[in-house]
């Protein structure tokens, strides 16, 4: 985490992911959910936000599994791209 001032309060913030560390880290993260970790846990062990770990998933490519814990037939993704 990193400290600022913004009028006159000392506030956290934590840096932006970029470049090679951002792509390490959404490597990292999928490694993680492919093993069976939830997208939660993993965040969570990242110190990072649930969406933030999920953005980053689907940047790495991962294939999501719906809420009850499957795998799409044939690995897809139901269709949706990696955005």
């Amino acid at each position: 985490m990193t400290t600022a001032v913004r009028r006159g309060v000392e506030v956290l913030y934590r840096p932006r992911l970029q470049g090679k560390k951002r792509r390490k880290t959404a490597a990292q993260l999928r490694e993680k959910y492919e093993a069976g970790c939830s997208v939660r846990s993993v965040a969570d062990g990242a110190e990072l936000s649930y969406g933030t770990a999920h953005r980053l998933l689907r940047e790495a490519g991962t294939v999501m599994r719906d809420r009850a814990g499957r795998v799409p037939a044939g690995g897809s993704d139901l269709g949706r791209g990696a955005s």
